[in-house]
């Protein structure tokens, strides 16, 4: 094995991003919102390219755009005027007011402006400083900011329904997902955050039962809400593959007090193209949550990935080396230098990642296919058969969900 890429430890090339991001990702989805950065126009700017190009909803997000002057002698009025236009010709039901790193090291008090400023639209200051945390940390706080200011505590509770926490990724996978728990009778109350109305939120205490999908993002706002509203919560993994929907439905049942389905609803017909796989040297890159989903998908076919590189999280890692056993190889927020060292020690042809690896794919001749993409369906019966799909094609190059 070649000796380990040294980082320089001034510099780095990093492989996450910050808690602005996770903010505006976490809010991007909600129907009838709009979004507002008191910031400089490029941290949008650049958000909104990377959301368009993850195939999440046409972003609408906008900026004070803050330039020298108002770094220096201050902004807040330009703020309030920011927000009173928005509401007035945007109708929104939501305002999300958010502050980045260049509000938030000049002491801009986002809260006095939003409490200062009326509107008909119902108006949320969010601090997201970059500096401030990384992007999961930006998710979680955002989702717990959200249950405290705008879930009411009505006492009802519906049987048989259920709320989707930390679920961010609108699209085939949500309704994949929805479709599936239909089929045992069960239906979904809420989602936080995926196309989620205000309507929606407000009801999350109503649900009889919350379903962690990413415990780094959900977790901590099921808490509150089991606080505030007394609702059971579990943590369940993205269901990907048969064995894993099944086991995800029966799981749902049980915690519902409701039978399990007999025959569980779906085809166990998919296999014999997953097992001719074997021979690839395969990666993924992803986050933690959709890195074990996936590696115990290719697992249940005895396709056992080469390396698998999680971006945050060390809690998963054991987890994923229970299913890949050596010479498989995990990596916990490696950096970038170490990650292309790997995938070349480890002969990778075949790369399952995101966006961000395309490059890399491209640069070392390595097959890609991007997973982490909104349009397509990963989830449940129907998105295991469509994985097959893109994962068993064969001789078509570098490969992207689009």
């Amino acid at each position: 094995m070649a000796q380990e890429y040294s980082v320089i430890p001034a510099a780095r090339i990093p492989r996450g991003t910050c808690k602005l991001f996770g903010a505006i990702k976490a809010l991007s989805t909600i129907k009838k919102s709009v979004i507002l950065v008191h910031g400089p126009k490029g941290c949008v700017y650049h958000i909104n390219y990377i959301l368009g190009m993850r195939g999440d909803r046409p972003s609408e997000i906008y900026t004070t755009c803050l330039d020298e002057h108002d770094v220096i002698f201050g902004a807040e009025q330009k703020l309030k005027e920011a927000i009173g236009d928005l509401d007035r010709m945007l109708r929104p039901e939501l305002m999300f007011v958010l502050s980045c790193c260049t509000s938030c090291i000049i002491g801009e008090d986002v809260d006095s402006a939003v409490n200062d400023t009326q509107t008909d639209s119902r108006a949320i200051a969010i601090s997201a400083g970059g500096f401030e945390g990384d992007f999961h940390e930006g998710y979680s706080e955002t989702l717990c900011q959200l249950v405290e200011q705008l879930v009411q505590k009505t006492g009802r509770i519906e049987s048989r329904t259920v709320n989707l926490i930390g679920m961010l990724r609108a699209g085939p996978d949500l309704a994949e997902l929805r479709r599936m728990l239909g089929l045992i009778g069960v239906k979904v109350n809420a989602v936080l955050t995926a196309d989620a109305t205000r309507e929606d939120l407000e009801r999350l205490g109503e649900a009889a039962l919350n379903i962690v999908l990413c415990e780094p993002s959900g977790k901590e706002a099921a808490i509150l809400l089991q606080t505030l509203c007394g609702t059971p919560y579990i943590v369940e993994e993205i269901p990907i593959g048969f064995q894993s929907t099944t086991r995800f439905l029966e799981r749902v049942a049980e915690n519902l007090g409701i039978p399990a389905p007999v025959s569980p609803p779906g085809s166990p017909d998919l296999g014999p193209d997953i097992a001719s796989l074997r021979h690839r040297h395969i990666a993924i890159v992803s986050g933690p949550t959709r890195a074990v989903s996936m590696t115990r998908f290719l697992a249940e076919y005895g396709v056992v990935p080469r390396l698998v590189v999680v971006d945050f999280d060390s809690s998963v890692q054991e987890k994923i080396k229970s299913l890949i056993h050596p010479p498989g190889e995990v990596l916990i927020e490696p950096p970038h230098e170490l990650v292309v060292q790997k995938l070349k020690e480890h002969s990778i042809d075949l790369l399952i990642g995101g966006m961000l690896e395309q490059p890399i794919a491209q640069a070392l001749a390595i097959e890609h296919i991007d997973i982490m993409h909104g349009s397509q369906k990963t989830i449940g019966f129907a998105g295991a058969h469509n994985l097959e799909q893109l994962l068993c094609k064969k001789g078509t190059g570098f490969q992207v969900f689009k």
